[in-house]
């Protein structure tokens, strides 16, 4: 697995080296996440697809997927790549609105959300996916919706037509042995913390485009679908209204 993208152990037995977006080691659980990620990205451009859905075995399709990816294929998509899965959150966030897909909408999000489940990708966002990628020790949601690691046009579909199953994850799990099993150098955690921030302005800019006005055309997009959790319109709605009233 180690052999995907060259990589290495470099803190044996698990741990392939220091997280690049985290003050934390990155493990090799992870490693082999997103060596999935780079083998499905290789395959499709090996194709002669023009888009890949790619999807990772917890991926469970809502209600209007077929539709919404019927319309993101004929209509077109102003994005590289589209997020199509998310974990849940109550309520929804500020999000640019680029395209309506009947009952959903296609967004450009301000607020980041972990999961890379379910995306759609174009030949040309796969390319410049394995150009940047390397051997980066960065978990696979981190590197795809960070748009200052490859910076690709990323959009959302609102609400997520997508969600994971709800099993356990071995990535998720013992975050602590991560922080734990080594110390981090001295001053990194400030290097983090400065980068971190550099991304999240880059994110902001790449949402409105280079257009700063934007940012007041932004509403509330609803994060999970209404089946998933009924309390999740009423809440963005609410939450929408109070930013409209300022």
């Amino acid at each position: 697995m180690l052999a995907v993208r060259g990589s290495e152990l470099k803190f044996p037995p698990d741990a392939v080296g220091w997280n690049a977006h985290r003050n934390r080691l990155f493990m090799l659980v992870e490693e082999a996440c997103l060596s999935g990620h780079v083998l499905a990205w290789r395959q499709f451009l090996a194709s002669g697809l023009d888009h890949a859905l790619v999807l990772e075995d917890d991926a469970v399709p809502q209600p209007g997927f077929e539709t919404v990816i019927r319309d993101l294929l004929a209509e077109g998509f102003e994005a590289d790549i589209v997020k199509l899965e998310g974990i849940p959150r109550p309520g929804g966030r500020k999000a640019l609105c680029v395209a309506k897909l009947g009952s959903h909408r296609l967004v450009r999000s301000l607020r980041p959300c972990s999961g890379s489940a379910a995306y759609l990708v174009t030949r040309h966002g796969a390319r410049e996916l394995l150009a940047r990628v390397g051997t980066l020790c960065l978990p696979a949601d981190d590197f795809l919706w960070t748009p200052s690691w490859h910076g690709l046009k990323i959009a959302d579909v609102a609400p997520w037509p997508i969600m994971q199953s709800g099993a356990d994850s071995v990535i998720a799990t013992g975050r602590s042995a991560k922080k734990l099993r080594q110390r981090p150098p001295f001053g990194r955690a400030a290097a983090v913390f400065m980068r971190r921030a550099a991304e999240r302005i880059s994110l902001l800019w790449a949402a409105v485009d280079g257009r700063p006005h934007a940012f007041l055309t932004a509403t509330m997009a609803q994060w999970a679908p209404d089946v998933y959790n009924l309390g999740n319109r009423t809440a963005a709605a609410a939450e929408d209204r109070r930013s409209s009233n300022g």
